[in-house]
């Protein structure tokens, strides 16, 4: 049995004719009775007593009428509940970002999508971009948003915005007074960075490499507004995405573009190629792609 002659038999049933149901079903007579004699002789019971002038359900029948329409019932209750979620009104999602694209972006973003999608729920789990990746690979997060460009064959990468990874002084630093800087320039510097679990903090010892030096690193850590604190204090120096700096009002650290090519910010939506993204962590990509500028 299956749920097209299901339907059909309840159709009958309700309509108590073959005539009637036929007409309501868009079937020929002989065709939906064809169907029914086959239905009964697959369960090996008889549905209908047809042996009035008036055709009645037998007690198999009954039950079958009585259990059939709590199975169509269900059938259309989950046929709706699909046709729900992919428009949009309900589903879950889950992503992995680090701190520093959460704190730039991410607040007011949240805040309109739950506005615009009160029936999607979001589950974010802040972590360094190297660890959002594992996350993304192993499948615990249906996306994630990272820094370009650790690029990985098991990844689709979506990019969604690019700005400048800048230096940041203390006013009263010598290098307060460049309008831009080499990393040749920073060879003797203490620097203040975040910690590995950020790919930035990769790049930028990649970069002091490549000019010729290893840079002392004097303090790590997972909060980009630490660092700040402590180059405010004259602490050092320390390399951010000038996005998040934004939210940070001193008057007492200067930034400097730096003259890389790879000193950019490009922020990136990662999936894990061939899985399969639901209409709800669809419908998250399209938002972020469309609001984070």
């Amino acid at each position: 049995m299956d749920t097209r002659q299901l339907a059909y038999f309840v159709q009958v049933a309700k309509d108590n004719s073959f005539t009637i149901a036929a007409r309501n079903l868009h079937l020929s007579q002989p065709a939906l009775s064809k169907m029914i004699k086959k239905l009964e002789e697959d369960l090996g019971v008889q549905l209908f007593d047809r042996s009035e002038h008036k055709m009645t359900l037998t007690d198999a029948g009954e039950k079958l009428f009585e259990e059939g329409q709590k199975v169509l019932s269900e059938l259309d209750s989950i046929t709706e509940a699909i046709r729900d979620t992919k428009n949009l009104k309900t589903g879950n999602v889950s992503v992995g970002i680090p701190p520093v694209i959460g704190t730039s972006y991410f607040p007011p973003l949240i805040a309109n999508f739950r506005h615009d999608y009160p029936g999607i729920n979001l589950s974010i789990i802040e972590s360094g971009a190297v660890t959002v990746y594992e996350m993304v690979e192993k499948g615990y997060v249906d996306l994630g948003l990272v820094i370009l460009p650790e690029l990985s064959d098991r990844i689709e990468y979506i990019p969604v915005t690019e700005d400048e990874v800048v230096l940041i002084v203390h006013n009263d630093h010598p290098l307060a007074a460049r309008d831009k800087v080499r990393f040749e320039d920073l060879k003797n510097e203490s620097f203040a960075l975040l910690n590995e679990t950020f790919l930035l903090h990769h790049h930028v010892i990649k970069a002091c490499r490549e000019a010729g030096f290893e840079p002392n690193i004097y303090f790590k850590s997972s909060q980009w507004d630490f660092l700040t604190e402590l180059v405010c204090l004259n602490q050092g120096i320390s390399i951010l995405p000038r996005p998040i700096l934004a939210r940070f009002n001193s008057q007492n650290i200067k930034q400097i573009p730096i003259e890389h090519p790879e000193m950019k910010w490009r922020i990136a939506i990662i999936i894990k190629k061939n899985r399969y993204v639901s209409f709800a962590a669809q419908k998250l990509i399209d938002y972020v792609k469309q609001h984070i500028k």
